[in-house]
């Protein structure tokens, strides 16, 4: 079955007293099949009322304007929050803007200021009048329908198909390093990442801040970094493979324009301070903690990012896979010997890449930082069953 992520569309209008036509317009975007977003859901945040409004402009597909009578809260711009809201809208939406006015009798000189430059941007938006909130939501349900809103969704499956090409890229060659890689990206095939911003210095730093103030970190200061900007990626690398203590936490990090997170590390390392950290059994075996911990770091930074780069959630929901590359020769458990102090070497594992999940994973951001601790052990778990699965063909 083909699904498909579901447009914003973001309702704008005086807010006091006009309760009754907003709760009208949000039902009227649901019935066409879209996601309403409105002010009055916004989650607390360090930023003005006026910035998360606008925030909110950008993160939606489409507007709804609504023009009543009154024009509103004038802002420190002196013009009134709705204004800016649609200066905004047609700076970033153009033609998808959808234009709605109430029936009234007068309204106040510098709303039909409004109204007028409204209705003479380039002949006018798309307009209908409307009385009762019942009739704006059936009007804004027909107008939303009849658009190319509903024409232009990409379906998941081929969001999911790029996200397997994505998964199945080889890691860098280093020689004794099992990675583990996940992606994440997603669900519209649009431009999420300016790719200006890709060779920006502050936009570097706040990468880098990110991951290293994360929970877990994702990143450790005592170790080098490297970053490599080109048109359309972002790739920043931690350690060094060919020097054992810097190997021992190799991660890259790779962002894409088209929203696409890459995190790849080193899972072949032993547990730091483990009593077995120099034996030569090490290298058949993947400490079952050590990836945990890994697992917990790539998962801390992904929600770290969406939350910083997409906090009205536009991006919602996400798909996600993992994968383990060049597994090799090794159990998935902690180093053991037998009581002769040998060891059966495990077979080859068949595939490479390794993949946990047949299908990329779907999940919603509202789980994505709340749920992280359950889908880390159903990716661990995942993990075991595929090393099972291998180990029983023997």
């Amino acid at each position: 079955m083909l699904i498909s992520s579901r447009h914003r569309v973001f309702i704008s209008s005086v807010m006091e007293g006009y309760e009754a036509f907003r709760d009208a317009a949000a039902e009227g975007i649901r019935r066409a099949g879209c996601e309403p977003v409105r002010a009055e859901n916004f989650p607390a945040a360090f930023i003005s009322p006026r910035n998360a409004c606008l925030d909110g402009i950008r993160s939606a597909d489409a507007v709804i304007l609504l023009l009543g009578s009154r024009y509103g809260w004038v802002a420190p711009s002196g013009i009134s929050a709705t204004e800016e809201e649609y200066n905004e809208a047609r700076r970033t939406h153009n033609k998808r803007i959808f234009v709605f006015l109430e029936d009234v009798v007068s309204r106040e000189p510098r709303q039909e200021e409004f109204v007028q430059k409204v209705q003479d941007y380039i002949g006018g938006h798309w307009r209908k009048i409307y009385s009762e909130p019942d009739e704006l939501a059936g009007l804004i349900q027909e107008t939303i329908t009849a658009s190319d809103l509903v024409s232009v969704q990409m379906s998941e499956n081929v969001m999911a198909e790029k996200l397997k090409s994505a998964l199945a890229l080889e890691p860098p060659e280093a020689q004794g390093v099992v990675w583990l890689k996940i992606v994440w990206r997603s669900l519209r095939d649009e431009e999420v990442i300016d790719p200006l911003m890709l060779g920006d210095t502050d936009f570097h730093r706040t990468i880098m801040r990110l991951g290293h103030e994360s929970d877990p970190p994702l990143f450790a200061y005592e170790h080098s970094k490297s970053r490599t900007a080109t048109a359309s990626a972002l790739c920043i690398t931690q350690g060094d493979a060919t020097a054992w203590r810097d190997a021992r936490d190799l991660v890259k990090l790779e962002l894409n324009t088209d929203g696409t997170l890459s995190i790849v590390q080193n899972i072949s390392a032993t547990r730091s301070g483990s009593n077995s950290a120099h034996s030569l059994f090490n290298m058949y075996f993947l400490e079952p903690e050590v990836v945990r911990e890994r697992l917990a770091r790539a998962w801390a930074f992904a929600v770290a990012w969406w939350e910083h780069h997409d906090p009205y959630r536009r991006h919602d929901p996400l798909l996600y896979g993992v994968a383990l590359h060049d597994v090799g020769t090794r159990y998935f458990r902690s180093p053991e010997t037998s009581s002769t102090g040998g060891i059966t070497i495990p077979p080859k594992c068949p595939n490479d890449p390794l993949i946990i999940y047949d299908y990329p994973r779907r999940i919603a951001r509202a789980s994505f930082a709340a749920n992280a601790p359950e889908e880390i052990e159903r990716i661990y778990r995942m993990i075991e069953m595929r090393f099972r699965e291998w180990e029983n063909r023997w």
